[in-house]
């Protein structure tokens, strides 16, 4: 298990509504459950590391990039 920071919620968050994705839409995009993006949009918490490694890598993605896909 992996945890999850609070600055990691943010970055999350601001990256969703900059890019103006549903919370349903991001689920289907990172291939997680609307619990565990609940979970990691409020703050800090254990996260398998599979989930952690796929969320970072959608946070370090250029917008260009998501926005194509």
């Amino acid at each position: 298990m992996k945890v999850w920071t609070a600055k990691r919620s943010q970055q999350l968050r601001y990256k969703r509504s900059d890019l103006n994705l549903t919370r349903k839409k991001l689920c289907t995009l990172l291939k997680i459950g609307t619990h565990t993006l609940k979970k990691l949009e409020s703050g800090e918490c254990k996260i398998k590391q599979s989930v952690y490694i796929r969320v970072l890598e959608w946070l370090a993605n250029d917008t260009q990039e998501i926005n194509n896909n």
